[in-house]
């Protein structure tokens, strides 16, 4: 995996992503970095669209277009669009530490949202009620003890944690790294965040996407394979 990225982001990428996946992390982290200022990735965007579901690809890149206006698309869904356009939008992924670290942040959002959405349709009331704020970490531990999280997606949603957390809280410590985030770190981040968020709602989305019916014309070549 690239060199750029984080111990935690190589881990979680070892763990969770395919060949052609990662393949495309390390396509897409050179052009970023050899044309920091006209990036083209459409290549990564179409890798995205196969995974299936919502996600960044089939939304609009400019974050103040919003194709769900309320509702729960907004809720599960909106992180994605914003960490796609920290990704993509301003073409500063490279140069932007905040881009960086920001599509980090939004990626773990959506795992954080997505955890509790489960837990909403699966727990007692006492418990949706106790976790609606609950950390993405919190959240985990819960989903784990109801054995509502496959045990191949544990490791993975630890992972996804550490760097969650890190984007939140955590300063540079290590003086060889210009930054603390590179652009590998926010495309490991958010592929795994759209795998991981995917399986854990597909059971559910023929119910989301029944909901959001109304908004679907707004999303471009979306994929409802999964």
């Amino acid at each position: 995996m690239n060199d750029e990225a984080l111990p935690e982001s190589t881990e979680l990428a070892n763990f969770l992503l395919n060949p052609e996946q990662k393949q495309v992390i390390e396509r897409a982290t050179k052009e970023i970095k050899e044309r920091p200022d006209a990036y083209d990735l459409g290549f990564f965007w179409k890798v995205d669209a196969s995974i299936g579901g919502i996600g960044g690809y089939c939304m609009p890149f400019d974050p103040t277009c919003n194709p769900f206006p309320a509702g729960i698309g907004r809720e599960l869904f909106r992180p994605l669009q914003y960490a796609a356009a920290d990704i993509e939008w301003n073409k500063d992924l490279y140069s932007s530490y905040v881009n960086a670290r920001s599509a980090v942040e939004f990626s773990g959002m959506h795992l954080e949202i997505v955890t509790k959405y489960v837990i909403g349709k699966t727990a007692p009331l006492s418990s949706v009620t106790k976790y609606r704020r609950s950390t993405l970490g919190k959240s985990i531990d819960f989903l784990e003890q109801r054995n509502d999280i496959p045990d191949n997606r544990k490791e993975p949603l630890e992972l996804c944690t550490l760097l969650y957390n890190k984007s939140k809280h955590d300063t540079k410590q290590d003086e060889e790294r210009e930054r603390l985030f590179s652009p590998a770190d926010a495309l490991i981040s958010y592929f795994s965040a759209r795998i991981i968020g995917k399986e854990l709602l597909k059971q559910y989305y023929p119910e989301i996407i029944e909901q959001l019916r109304p908004y679907l014309d707004r999303l471009h070549g979306l994929n409802l394979n999964v």
